[in-house]
């Protein structure tokens, strides 16, 4: 349980590019609530009050956020997000990660080992 921050992300062994600077934070509450968001560093303008199609479409691209509950399998080493909400459109249902631990470190593998996404504790 807690809030970890994005510390960065690996597709097939190498690094994924979100910018010099990207934010994110994963938090897993105490009554099984979870949720995510990435924000990758880009710039974002915004010409007048209400964004543009094309600055919407900027704004979130490359923007992972979704919401829900989790389970864990401890034995296992396995956690699965069940989404409730996200972002990205056709993002629903289950998420199962593979977790492990290093330290304050937490690194969450997709089912086919080609994704990590690393995350350090919130102190």
């Amino acid at each position: 349980m807690g809030a970890w921050r994005y510390i960065g992300a690996n597709v097939k062994g190498q690094p994924r590019d979100l910018g010099p600077d990207p934010k994110g934070m994963i938090y897993y509450g105490p009554h099984g609530e979870m949720m995510v968001q990435i924000a990758p560093d880009v710039a974002r303008k915004r010409a007048g009050a209400v964004a543009t199609a094309e600055e919407a479409k900027h704004a979130l691209s490359g923007f992972i956020a979704y919401l829900g509950t989790y389970t864990v399998d401890a034995a296992a080493g396995i956690v699965t997000h069940h989404r409730q909400a996200s972002l990205q459109p056709g993002d629903e249902g289950d998420l199962v990660r593979r977790c492990e631990f290093k330290g304050d470190r937490l690194s969450l593998w997709s089912a086919d080992n080609s994704l990590e996404v690393i995350w350090e504790r919130i102190k």
